[in-house]
């Protein structure tokens, strides 16, 4: 199996993504707005000073996470890479600053990094420069992933539908 741990370098490659999607420095908010009526904005976190910020930084990283899927089901793995890998930054990038750093938000950072590493083997195959990698061979349970492809694809699907 593929690792799956965050490594240090995997910053500067995030960089480099967010410069080349969202512009330098990246306006992550402008693709993915965070305005919610109705929000308790700081009544369910008291430890939060500002839970604008976490709330901000969550609708980003799952925007990426969304975007990435529609990547990958359009066979566009190179930016699917790309886009996994952000997200899995932003989450550990979030994770440190707001202290959130807890269990399943350090598995939903190795998540995308497995994503991340299996759309960049997907992308090389596609260029004929391996063979085409299995899901398992990343950790990744193929019935999820095809779940996960499926929801993907329902939604570039109702997006162009109301076009």
């Amino acid at each position: 199996m593929v690792g799956d741990a965050w490594k240090p370098a995997y910053y500067e490659l995030a960089e480099k993504f967010f410069s080349l999607y969202f512009g330098c420095p990246p306006r992550l908010s402008a693709v993915f707005p965070s305005v919610r009526s109705g929000y308790p904005w700081s009544g369910h976190r008291p430890k939060t000073g500002d839970s604008r910020v976490h709330a901000k930084n969550n609708d980003e990283y799952h925007g990426l996470e969304r975007h990435a899927w529609q990547y990958h089901a359009s066979a566009m793995y190179e930016e699917a890479y790309h886009h996994f890998l952000m997200a899995a930054a932003h989450r550990r990038e979030d994770g440190e600053v707001m202290g959130s750093a807890d269990s399943g938000h350090i598995e939903a950072v190795r998540f995308c990094v497995r994503h991340a590493l299996f759309n960049k083997a997907l992308a090389e195959a596609q260029r004929g420069r391996r063979l085409w990698p299995r899901p398992e061979t990343f950790g990744i349970d193929p019935a999820k992933h095809d779940r996960r492809v499926e929801q993907a694809e329902s939604e570039l699907d109702s997006s162009f539908r109301k076009k």
